[in-house]
């Protein structure tokens, strides 16, 4: 049930979305339900914005694996053979880290094709890209969405600093892949930091309507 006001609207919203109890009272001061948030969701002005939140929902309740490391491929391919002595160790770690990179997104593509809102927030993106006459927009909403769902860092898993190899613990320096932020960098230039606003406001906006119907929803007070 829908009682406790200190959760947040995502959260009150992916428990909505797994419970099993749906039903609607509508007698006056009844408490709200989930039912009452799924009614406002529906009644959402961002349309986007709740299919974002639900979208995220099923992310948030998928089996995530760890993302791999050019450290991991590196440490694979020097049990397998030794490095080639025409490679230096700078060429074999780009040659790990750019392996890692493509192994994790074939390990997103794989996620989010088990993702049930994936397809309709997908097209939605892409339309919009498509009034703002974005070339491949298709390409474009596939990562936006992939970073939006996954955005930190797969070298320091979002903790800002180098991750010492076969321990998992921290260093003192900072991580150059994401310049110590954590995140990874959005996709695609400025097409993708426009679609990635729309989409913050699109979810914003859905929050807020959300929130607003379950506080006047039925004259409840």
């Amino acid at each position: 049930m829908y009682q406790d006001e200190r959760r947040t609207i995502e959260e009150s919203y992916a428990s909505a979305t797994a419970s099993s109890d749906l039903r609607c009272d509508t007698r006056e001061g009844a408490p709200r339900s989930d039912t009452d948030l799924l009614i406002a969701a529906g009644w959402s002005p961002s349309r986007i914005g709740a299919a974002l939140l639900r979208l995220h929902t099923e992310w948030d309740g998928a089996e995530h694996l760890r993302p791999t490391t050019g450290a991991d491929f590196a440490q694979a391919a020097r049990a397998r053979q030794p490095v080639a002595l025409t490679q230096t160790p700078s060429m074999a770690r780009a040659v790990a880290e750019k392996l890692a990179a493509e192994f994790n997104r074939q390990q997103a593509k794989a996620l989010m094709s088990h993702l049930k809102s994936m397809p309709a927030v997908r097209e939605q993106l892409t339309l919009q890209l498509l009034k703002w006459k974005v070339e491949d927009a298709e390409q474009v909403a596939g990562a936006l969405l992939r970073w939006w769902l996954a955005p930190n860092c797969h070298a320091c898993h979002g903790r800002k600093f180098e991750v010492i190899p076969d321990t998992g613990r921290l260093s003192s320096k900072q991580c150059k892949p994401c310049g110590a932020t954590g995140k990874l960098r959005i996709p695609h230039g400025e097409a993708g930091r426009r679609l990635a606003n729309w989409m913050d406001m699109c979810v914003q906006l859905a929050r807020t309507s959300i929130g607003k119907r379950l506080h006047n929803s039925m004259g409840r007070v």
